[in-house]
């Protein structure tokens, strides 16, 4: 009968039956600790952990704070535990050539994109792994400099190659012996870059590099500049500092986890695992990489 009355008078008081709002467990928080919260994470995202913020929060307080409660930053819209994104270090001038360099190419389409013949070195390690940095950010924050990774340029590993792809094939693989200097990148000119090139593409393809010393040398550029008079391809001009612009990285970070799966023991044993995974990569992975690329440079011009 009670509960009969109590509804009666619900529905008389509100005019519907719906449960009416409780009042909850009190919060652990106040208002300008929630907003502490928020704005430390934002101030230093790559430094501070949830724990970090914990131990923070607690200093000084009688009643302890919860990690589960520090975990509300996410009600600001960030998230924790994503991996900072590595991008090089840009000095101004730089920034200025690379968003000149995407401006010239905002118009191509993933049809021109694919007469690209995208090019690089790299070295491998047998063992080992790049340490990853966490952060927290906001979405759409990706690219923000305090949610990145500053890097610079650098190698390092037991097997250096340089290889090649266009569309949705790849070109040749070259295991790169002692020091590259611009006499053997000459050579790999000649023959791999080119004829990997014409067969991928055909003539006047589109040859990518970066701005490595060996690649601008006179020796070299002279060679490039005879072939582009000739017609047999076109030099695509390259923004320093770039190596993120180049679609390349992507597939050398597949190739370095489908061959570090398969647990290389030697150096020898590594360049043979390459070869078999570079052969093996479908062309429906690279050519994913190829229609990314408009939307792609239209984010990283800066």
């Amino acid at each position: 009968v009670s509960t009969v009355s109590y509804t009666i008078k619900r529905h008389l008081e509100t005019g519907g039956n719906s449960d009416r709002k409780r009042s909850g467990r009190p919060k652990a928080t106040t208002e300008s600790e929630d907003k502490f919260l928020r704005v430390n994470s934002l101030r230093d995202r790559r430094l501070l952990t949830g724990q970090q913020l914990q131990a923070q929060l607690n200093t000084g307080r009688s009643k302890q704070v919860s990690f589960s409660t520090v975990k509300r930053l996410r009600a600001a819209g960030l998230t924790g535990h994503r991996v900072a994104v590595r991008k090089p270090l840009l000095r101004w001038q730089n920034k200025k050539k690379r968003l000149a360099w995407a401006m010239k190419h905002r118009q191509w389409t993933t049809e021109d994109w694919k007469k690209v013949l995208w090019t690089d070195e790299s070295k491998f390690e047998i063992f080992g792994s790049s340490r990853r940095v966490f952060v927290h950010r906001r979405v759409g924050e990706r690219m923000v400099p305090r949610c990145v990774t500053p890097t610079v340029k650098h190698g390092g590993g037991s097997v250096m190659v340089w290889g090649s792809f266009a569309g949705s094939r790849v070109g040749d693989l070259h295991r790169v012996s002692g020091t590259l200097n611009q006499n053997g990148y000459h050579s790999i000119l000649q023959r791999h870059a080119i004829p990997s090139g014409i067969c991928l593409v055909g003539q006047g393809f589109i040859l990518q590099q970066d701005n490595d010393p060996k690649h601008t040398s006179r020796l070299c550029q002279n060679y490039l500049r005879r072939k582009e008079q000739d017609g047999r391809l076109q030099i695509m001009e390259w923004p320093a500092q770039s190596p993120d612009l180049n679609p390349i990285e992507l597939v050398w970070d597949e190739l370095d986890r489908r061959v570090k799966a398969k647990q290389p023991t030697s150096a020898t044993h590594l360049w043979e695992l390459r070869q078999r995974c570079w052969e093996e990569l479908s062309e429906q992975y690279l050519i994913s990489i190829v229609e990314r690329m408009p939307r792609v440079y239209s984010a990283k011009g800066g």
